[in-house]
């Protein structure tokens, strides 16, 4: 059979000329018919000299004329059928061949006909020269059909086209977080969702959106620092701390799936590796201790940029919640042995951690390389009071004393002065509530509106997850006016906030008082800058309590 590209005459009576590659095109049709003497004759010569030439198919032509079935149609088919055909011979070509077949193919890259080839071509070259790289980014269409081998490598050379393809991703990634957070603020969906930090950390790496970051790195080094760049950007742009949980997730995903040529040119990987291991675990072992201490030491030593991408890390609300949950398990053991603050160097070893991811936003943004200090005071007075609140809740709790106001008073406004103490007394509110430490709450809670004039979301959704699964509690006036009135209430002009409390309210309202829930959504009344979607909750909320009332 002879293609096209092998014609070699000129149609008789014309001056055209072919392409690059000997293809008749539209302006060698056009150029055909405006120099020509005889047009029937010029059609007939063109269909004769690219034609299908097999001397058995003349016999055939006109019963497919019988059928209806058109020229275009039939060589449309043949096309695809020498199409397969090559793609088999391709993968057994020599690199050499391929880059010459790739030099005659991508001329006709952009004829819908033709470009399977050169993308199949590109995909079995690794890697495609530079200059096709950069024509493929310069067509869109062409790129759109690109295999994700060919894809990658034009990311490399041009970081804007992986930007515009990351960024959704990013995006939808972080939309699922704030589902996750506000699961139950849907209308009737099921409203005891479980606590935030009750997901495990595989479960999060298994994301398909984690494992589609994941498929467009593949085994590209330098798209995954590229994607960390995007990350850490983005998280010095929003100070969204979810951020940095996807920073570990991505590298321990590589982890998970043993691709060491990703996860063992990071190096905060070892580091990343024990702190996860920490985070499954729910606390950290004493045998991991020596060895976050000691590269914690070497970053803060040597000065070097590692100290932002480990504050990130650290950042990460997961990570946070098991450093308080060990700090708290510490300040137990020290009760116990009646051991003060300033003496126990595991304390100051949990406590540098955390205060370093709380500092990790200002640390990126200010491109630091210097550890964040911990207060004087933190040490000397405020983790002493928050002892003091936990030797109290003991006592109540085995022998009813009485609990001193000025106490759990001095802590919390402490925390407008040292973000340390602030996450520390937070994560105390969060333990009364999962023990349901009613009287501590009622006295702990007004307070906070005082000292604190935002609330985390990550804290709000752990907290109300905790109330929800409160009945008999909501029958004490006194404790549901001090969530209400004295807390809740102060905050629900954020609408983060607000969205919690319409969760909280939709079970909770069954066992509340009706004129409670009523002044309540009084002073929650959503205002002209909250969301659509608010709104229309709490318009469903109205609608719900209104119908229980009667």
């Amino acid at each position: 059979m002879a293609s096209s590209s092998a014609a070699t005459s000129s149609t008789s009576g014309t001056s055209a000329k072919r392409n690059k590659v000997s293809i008749p095109d539209a302006n060698y049709i056009r150029e055909m018919f405006n120099t020509c003497e005889n047009p029937i004759k010029a059609i007939n010569q063109f269909q004769i000299e690219n034609g299908l030439q097999i001397e058995s198919l003349e016999p055939v032509l006109p019963l497919l004329d019988l059928h209806s079935i058109s020229r275009v149609k039939f060589h449309h088919s043949v096309i695809r059928l020498l199409q397969g055909k090559l793609t088999k011979k391709l993968e057994g070509m020599p690199k050499e061949s391929l880059e010459k077949m790739l030099k005659q193919a991508f001329s006709q890259i952009q004829h819908k006909e033709l470009c399977p080839v050169a993308l199949e071509i590109m995909k079995l070259l690794n890697p495609v020269p530079s200059s096709y790289l950069k024509k493929v980014a310069a067509l869109p269409e062409v790129y759109k059909q690109c295999s994700i081998q060919v894809k990658r490598q034009v990311w490399e050379k041009h970081q804007g086209i992986f930007g515009d393809e990351v960024r959704p991703i990013l995006n939808k990634y972080i939309w699922e977080k704030d589902v996750e957070l506000h699961k139950g603020s849907e209308g009737m969906a099921a409203m005891a969702a479980a606590p935030f930090f009750a997901i495990a950390p595989r479960k999060r790496r298994e994301s398909p959106v984690v494992q589609q970051l994941k498929e467009m790195i593949g085994l590209s080094f330098p798209l995954y620092q590229m994607m960390l760049s995007f990350v850490r950007t983005l998280y010095q742009r929003n100070k969204t701390s979810h951020f940095c949980t996807l920073r570990s997730d991505m590298l321990m995903s590589f982890h998970d799936c043993k691709i060491q040529d990703i996860y063992k040119q990071d190096p905060c990987h070892d580091f990343a590796f024990y702190i996860q291991y920490a985070v499954n675990e729910k606390r950290i072992q004493d045998k991991i201790q020596p060895k976050l201490k000691e590269f914690y030491i070497k970053i803060v030593t040597e000065k070097t940029e590692l100290l932002s991408d480990v504050a990130i890390i650290l950042a990460d609300p997961y990570v946070q919640n098991v450093f308080c949950m060990e700090v708290f398990s510490c300040l137990h053991n020290m009760i116990e042995k009646e051991n003060l603050p300033r003496n126990e160097e595991k304390l100051h070893f949990l406590l540098k951690f955390i205060n370093l991811g709380i500092n990790a936003w200002s640390i990126v943004d200010n491109d630091s390389t210097d550890e964040p200090k911990i207060h004087k005071y933190t040490l000397k007075e405020n983790v002493p009071l928050l002892m003091i609140c936990l030797v109290e809740d003991i006592m109540h709790k085995e022998m009813c004393s009485k609990y001193r106001e000025n106490v759990v008073s001095n802590l919390i406004s402490s925390t407008s002065r040292d973000p340390l103490i602030k996450t520390l007394a937070m994560h105390y509110v969060l333990t009364l509530a999962q023990n349901r430490n009613i009287e501590r709450l009622r006295m702990v809670l007004p307070l906070i509106p005082e000292s604190i004039s935002t609330l985390d979301e990550v804290f709000m959704h752990v907290l109300v997850s905790y109330l929800l699964q409160y009945q008999a509690e909501w029958k004490q006036p006194d404790f549901c006016k001090a969530v209400f009135n004295s807390f809740l209430n102060k905050y629900c002009e954020d609408e983060v906030v607000l969205r919690h409390v319409l969760r909280l309210l939709w079970t909770a309202h069954l066992h509340l008082d009706a004129d409670l829930v009523t002044e309540t959504l009084e002073n929650i009344a959503p205002q002209p800058n909250h969301s659509t979607q608010v709104r229309d909750l709490f318009m469903q909320l109205s609608e719900r309590t209104a119908i229980v009332d009667t």
